[in-house]
């Protein structure tokens, strides 16, 4: 695992824990995962505070399978694209 203060999850409301914690001066990175609307301001914070973010914002990733579908090759694609982007380069 990781040493104790590597790695912090907090969950709260936004207002009352997400605006203090981008502001707050140790905290380096903010990742946030929610609406544009939100996430524009999660952005704004981070950039007037000088921090890394990581933003993840109303996306939707749907898939349609036909019942005629060759699902071999609609499984193969889902997988393929669960990584694609994905980050892992």
């Amino acid at each position: 695992g990781f040493p104790a203060g590597v790695l912090n999850v907090v969950n709260g409301w936004g207002p009352s824990v997400g605006g203090p914690l981008v502001r707050h001066p140790l905290v380096g990175k903010v990742s946030f995962t929610g609406s544009s609307a939100v996430g524009r301001r999660v952005a704004g914070e981070a950039a007037a505070n000088t921090k890394r973010v990581t933003l993840e914002l109303g996306g939707k990733s749907p898939l349609v399978v036909l019942k005629d579908a060759d699902l071999r090759r609609a499984a193969e694609a889902t997988w393929q694209g669960l990584f694609t982007n994905s980050g892992a380069r």
